[in-house]
């Protein structure tokens, strides 16, 4: 059985003589397909271009207000540029145009001894150029107590020139509390040798708490220190006594000796117990014993203040009840 042959021909003949409602339906049937066809050829393509058109123009309208929110802010902003650009002209004035490296390490020293610790080594590391600058590091290793070594890292920072602190250790050893730390201090490298003016003196962060308790020793062996007071200069030439080779933080009080009228403080350091009297001296700082009571002693140190006045402090050494 085979199908009948679709005559193109004889339709569209006998379409010419379809009632008119025939024709209506066929004329609205060919012009769909004729929309259909053009629709996906022509129109979805310009539409998906249309819609990429669209959205590349709305991201456009938001870059030009931003645009526009700059441009109306430039002013200000070149402004604080050029404040920004003045201010890090001067830093770089101030920085030396040497290393100044012996200046440093008198300066250190003198800082020391101000502050009653020891710098025991002080180790000249090579010089890092930089970008703008060339930083010099200096490695200090410094022995003394926690507040005396706080005060010294305090004062590392009020210098005239730009110094900074980095790896900082601590920790507690046979001698005391030792405190390592890597100082670095800059130069300019392209002042052609001129000198640098005076640094402005800054916000300076200076230690205060001293009034806290050492968290390294005991509560029985706690140091007294307070700010130091001017006072006048001891006496250089005096013959120092072997009890003022040994740091103040070494001895602990371990009792009192009576004789008559007179008392006597007992302290212990390392293996011995020494006896002393009010008048002895006592440490490296020109200690001198002031008073003995039954449950602690009074001690009145002297030493330097950076500008090289001398200052006085008392310290006070508490009975070790455990002894």
């Amino acid at each position: 059985m085979s199908l009948p042959r679709l005559d193109f021909s004889a339709f569209t003949h006998n379409a010419a003589k379809w009632p008119l409602p025939a024709k209506v339906v066929l004329g609205c049937a060919l012009a769909g397909l004729v929309l259909w066809v053009g629709d996906g050829t022509y129109l979805s393509p310009s539409r998906q271009r249309l819609q990429t058109v669209e959205a590349q123009g709305v991201v456009l309208q938001r870059q030009v207000a931003q645009k526009a929110g700059l441009a109306a802010s430039l002013e200000a902003r070149s402004q604080r540029f050029q404040a920004m650009q003045a201010r890090f002209a001067g830093l770089m004035q101030q920085l030396p145009s040497a290393s100044e490296v012996p200046a440093l390490l008198e300066d250190i020293a003198r800082l020391g001894a101000a502050n009653g610790v020891l710098v025991d080594a002080i180790v000249v590391l090579d010089e890092q150029p930089r970008p703008l600058y060339i930083e010099q590091p200096l490695r200090l290793g410094v022995t003394g107590a926690y507040h005396d070594l706080a005060m010294f890292v305090s004062a590392l920072g009020g210098l005239p020139r730009i110094v900074t602190v980095h790896d900082v250790a601590l920790r507690a050893d046979a001698a005391g509390l030792r405190l390592e730390l890597v100082a670095k201090t800059y130069r300019n490298p392209s002042s052609g040798g001129q000198s640098a003016p005076a640094v402005e003196p800054g916000p300076r962060f200076v230690y205060d708490a001293l009034a806290l308790r050492d968290p390294f020793q005991p509560r029985a062996l706690q140091v007294g220190h307070v700010p130091g007071r001017p006072a006048l200069a001891p006496d250089l030439g005096r013959a120092r006594g072997a009890l003022e080779g040994i740091a103040v933080d070494q001895f602990e009080m371990v009792g009192t000796l009576s004789r008559g009228a007179q008392t006597f403080a007992l302290l212990r350091a390392a293996a011995s117990v020494h006896r002393l009297a009010v008048g002895d001296y006592l440490g490296p700082d020109h200690g001198r014993v002031t008073a003995i009571d039954e449950g602690h002693v009074e001690l009145l140190e002297l030493f330097p203040d950076e500008q090289g006045a001398w200052l006085e402090r008392p310290r006070t050494l508490v009975l070790n009840v455990n002894s």
